[in-house]
């Protein structure tokens, strides 16, 4: 679970971003590969990325997503070492490059903000382990609901009739992320749908009964 950014909180990180260079990029469209030398951070401003398995070590499928006013390629924080993962956008977006000595410096020094990034790694360790977990137990409808459940955590907007997810997400996407078939994610969503419990709204998915999903 990538970084949130708020202002009010990052203030030292939230001006490193207001300094930093804003890269515009289409859908598709690579930021960095596995394995290229990691020397910045990045700051997703608007649309997401796709973190994505090296080629040829699961077929670059996507492991995770980085939303708005969201952290991520944390390797640059450190010197020497390299990308984990490919980052690509997933629909159009706009992109903050924070310098990475900067950024390790800014969260060394504001104690929220770090305890902040600790509490988010620690999520993302004990989300990766209960999709594994819940993988080998063969529960894809429990792994779409956390997945979607998180997403709906970090990312989403209360509005009248429950919490938008405020992104674009395909059904392959979906299935990467939750390790599942594709197949399987669109009849759990159509019975979703069908249940009342999610909606579907130009694109957009929207949680009517989160309780349902847990």
């Amino acid at each position: 679970m990538p970084l949130k950014v708020v202002p009010r909180r990052d203030r030292k990180l939230h001006r490193l971003v207001k300094r930093g260079e804003i890269l515009s990029l289409k859908r598709g469209e690579l930021l960095f590969r596995a394995g290229d030398p990691a020397e910045e951070a990045f700051l997703v401003r608007t649309g997401y990325l796709r973190l994505t398995t090296p080629e040829g070590e699961g077929m670059g499928e996507t492991v995770a997503i980085v939303g708005p006013w969201e952290l991520t390629g944390e390797e640059g924080l450190r010197r020497g070492v390299c990308r984990q993962f490919g980052a690509t956008a997933g629909e159009g977006a706009q992109i903050t490059v924070l310098e990475g000595a900067g950024t390790r410096r800014a969260l060394q020094t504001a104690e929220k903000t770090f305890e902040a990034f600790l509490a988010a790694k620690e999520a993302e360790v004990a989300l990766g382990r209960a999709l594994t977990g819940l993988r080998k137990a063969g529960g894809a409808r429990k792994r779409l609901g956390l997945l979607l459940l998180n997403l709906a955590n970090r990312l989403g907007r209360i509005e009248e009739g429950g919490t938008r997810i405020p992104l674009r997400l395909t059904h392959q996407l979906l299935a990467e992320l939750s390790a599942s078939h594709r197949s399987t994610v669109t009849t759990i969503l159509n019975d979703w749908i069908y249940r009342g419990f999610l909606e579907r709204d130009s694109g957009f998915l929207l949680i009517r009964a989160a309780e349902k999903l847990e």
